[in-house]
């Protein structure tokens, strides 16, 4: 009876095992076959302001195709998120902080006043300049005559992409400037060449006398990158040349940068890609960019990214991008517009 007892027993852990494994597999299965729904978006924000596009000077009468590689709109989900941007104020220091930073620059003189806000100061070495910078935002252009120069065509001592992307953050660093959202972005470059004073892309790194730098905020997610309201140029803008070192070698520079409070953010609903593509047809979206394309347009990709304005904005919020291969980009704001003020939610 022992021996019996023991061998059943042996049997009856086996079984228990064996089981428990094959109920803990099966309800593992089904979980991934069905999947709980996903909590609803959080809409944290209550409705949002309507994205507020510049009035775009490109043509917006054209027609548009849709050859994407398959042939078909992408799906991004039902959700984005959406972050609140601080809105900056003037401050008592707001003054001496304008002046420690032109003072970074070599900017050393008096500043000339143009408002409450807005300071100017100008030098003539290496190269004729002018700062000029808002005390609330911190915006900012640096701007010099380097188009009337000819000694700055120098494209043997040109950097290259990289080298010119760390002297913009280098400047900025100097000033105290270079955001923690920029600062490991590798940049966008493009290489340019001076004719009849305007700039033109060059046809290769040994033909340019410059080296346009585009920097944004990573992508969001490491997927989602920015557009700004002229498609890839940078919310930092710089144009480098070879002949000077260090600072002085960034012979142009705007600063649109506004910051952007990542640890507030919600999830909102998305409308359709279908939805978006059909506002594009009719007009209703922003052509940040009209390319080489006349009245036809052709769209080759699409994509989900965020619109990063060179304006204040209380919200970073999500656009569908449509673009052609021959330079056309157009937005359309992603979210359901039953979410966002001022618009309405499209009839069926």
């Amino acid at each position: 009876m022992g021996r019996q007892v023991v061998k059943f027993g042996l049997i009856g852990l086996v079984v228990l095992i064996v089981g428990r494994f094959t109920l803990t597999a099966a309800v593992n299965y089904y979980r991934a076959v069905n999947p709980p729904p996903p909590p609803p978006p959080t809409v944290g924000f209550g409705l949002l302001p309507k994205i507020q596009f510049p009035n775009s000077s490109a043509q917006q009468e054209s027609s548009y195709r849709l050859e994407t590689a398959n042939g078909s709109l992408p799906n991004f989900g039902d959700r984005a998120k959406v972050f609140f941007m601080p809105k900056a104020s003037l401050g008592l220091l707001s003054d001496q902080k304008v002046k420690t930073i032109a003072a970074e620059y070599d900017f050393l003189f008096a500043p000339e006043v143009l408002d409450a806000q807005t300071y100017r100061w100008k030098k003539t070495q290496p190269l004729d300049t002018t700062f000029q910078i808002n005390a609330q935002s911190l915006k900012f252009s640096l701007t010099t005559d380097f188009l009337a120069r000819p000694e700055l065509l120098s494209s043997s001592k040109l950097p290259t992409n990289v080298e010119a992307a760390i002297r913009v953050k280098t400047i900025l660093t100097t000033g105290g400037l270079l955001p923690d959202d920029v600062a490991t972005a590798s940049g966008e470059a493009v290489y340019l060449k001076a004719l009849g004073g305007e700039l033109l892309p060059a046809a290769a790194y040994s033909d340019a006398d410059y080296v346009q730098i585009d920097l944004n905020r990573t992508p969001i997610d490491n997927q989602y990158r920015m557009f700004s309201p002229e498609g890839f140029k940078g919310s930092i803008h710089a144009i480098v040349s070879g002949l000077f070192g260090s600072n002085d070698s960034v012979v142009k520079l705007e600063y649109n940068y506004y910051p952007v409070d990542y640890t507030q953010l919600h999830t909102y609903p998305l409308r359709s890609t279908d939805s978006a593509w059909r506002l594009l047809q009719a007009g209703e979206g922003y052509v940040a960019s009209q390319g080489t394309a006349a009245s036809s347009v052709t769209i080759r990709e699409v994509y989900l990214g965020y619109f990063d304005s060179f304006e204040p904005q209380p919200y970073l919020q999500p656009v569908y991008v449509f673009a052609s291969n021959e330079g056309f980009l157009g937005y359309v704001p992603a979210l359901d517009p039953a979410y966002v003020q001022s618009e309405t939610a499209p009839t069926n």
